[in-house]
């Protein structure tokens, strides 16, 4: 799964996120979301003492997209921002280079963050991981094999390391470990001096079951071994064992919210009202052209929270100790908007 998608040739060498390509992700759908990410930030910013410059990594940073809408945003709320942009993809860092001068090839590469702030957007399950099923008291572990020029599905015994970290299964039933997020989130602590991470992916709180696939030209794809390289392969986090890893590693999980309910809490409905009354009146200026415009805006932007869509993503916080829950995550968990 490593060298599908990030060996020589893989699906992530090149910038495959994006209209142009396999899949898009929220900072894509609308300027919005970043626009409401950056809020959030802002006050996780505010949490630490307003240090300046303000430093956020973001991990995975794709073409971009939020990168240029956050440093945009920060600017002009003139906030001095050092924005480090860690993506594997040699193209997509010629681009984020236009951006900022702090781009990296991995989090690794980057010095230890003090009074800063972490982000990944869809990262988690873009991570290799590993696959399990029960076989009556045995644990097996299904491993890619080969038969001519075809590959295919084996099942070989779990190792001890595997057997160690796996859910408990009934016979027959299946289990994603998420080791290459368990990887991150280890790098994660080592890199978080004192501060935040925000994560935001799909996930559950539980074992993911039955449900890897792929992405290719904004289609799913069922058999991710048809074509290696040339499609996405995920599956859901396993978001409860991501929180105990980081646990372990000296992190405080502060808990996970959806993005629906993060983006509400932090202004979206406001927004939508917002954007609504503009529309109406480019109306009255006889501007039919810019109100259709700002329509079209609005029903994207909803794409957002639909909780059957980009709304069920999970926004998922770490702290390092002793820093204080961010407000807009409490008010998220039991459905209070924003009040601004």
């Amino acid at each position: 799964m490593d060298e599908a998608l990030y060996g020589p040739g893989g699906f992530y060498t090149g910038t495959p996120i994006g209209s142009e390509g396999d899949f898009v992700t929220s900072p894509h759908v609308h300027p919005v979301f970043s626009r409401l990410v950056g809020i959030a930030l802002e006050e996780l910013w505010g949490a630490l003492g307003r240090p300046l410059p303000f430093r956020l990594v973001e991990v995975g940073a794709g073409d971009g997209t939020l990168a240029s809408e956050l440093v945009a945003g920060f600017a002009r709320g003139g906030i001095d921002v050092e924005y480090t942009a860690v993506e594997l993809g040699a193209e997509a860092r010629g681009r984020l280079a236009a951006i900022t001068p702090h781009v990296a090839t991995r989090l690794t590469e980057v010095e230890r963050l003090d009074l800063g702030v972490l982000i990944a957007n869809e990262l988690l399950d873009s991570l290799p991981f590993r696959r399990v099923r029960r076989r009556g008291d045995a644990l097996e572990e299904i491993r890619v094999g080969l038969d001519g020029d075809r590959l295919l599905e084996v099942e070989v015994p779990g190792d001890v390391e595997l057997t160690a970290i796996a859910p408990d299964l009934a016979d027959g039933a299946e289990a994603v470990i998420p080791t290459g997020a368990f990887a991150f989130v280890d790098q994660l602590a080592g890199t978080l001096g004192r501060g935040y991470a925000l994560l935001i992916d799909y996930g559950s709180n539980g074992p993911q079951a039955g449900q890897v696939h792929g992405y290719r030209g904004h289609r799913v794809v069922e058999d991710v071994l048809a074509d290696p390289g040339s499609t996405d392969v995920t599956a859901g986090v396993d978001l409860r064992s991501l929180a105990d890893r980081a646990t372990a590693a000296g992190l405080v999980s502060l808990g996970t919210v959806s993005q629906e309910a993060a983006l509400r809490t932090l202004g979206f409905d406001e927004w939508m009202r917002d954007e609504l009354t503009h529309q109406g009146d480019l109306l009255k200026a006889g501007l039919g052209s810019a109100a259709t415009r700002t329509w079209d805006g609005r029903n994207r932007a909803r794409m957002l929270v639909q909780p059957s869509g980009l709304g069920r993503l999970r926004w998922l916080v770490f702290a390092t100790p002793g820093l204080p829950e961010p407000a807009w995550l409490d008010r998220a968990r039991v459905g209070v908007p924003s009040g601004r």
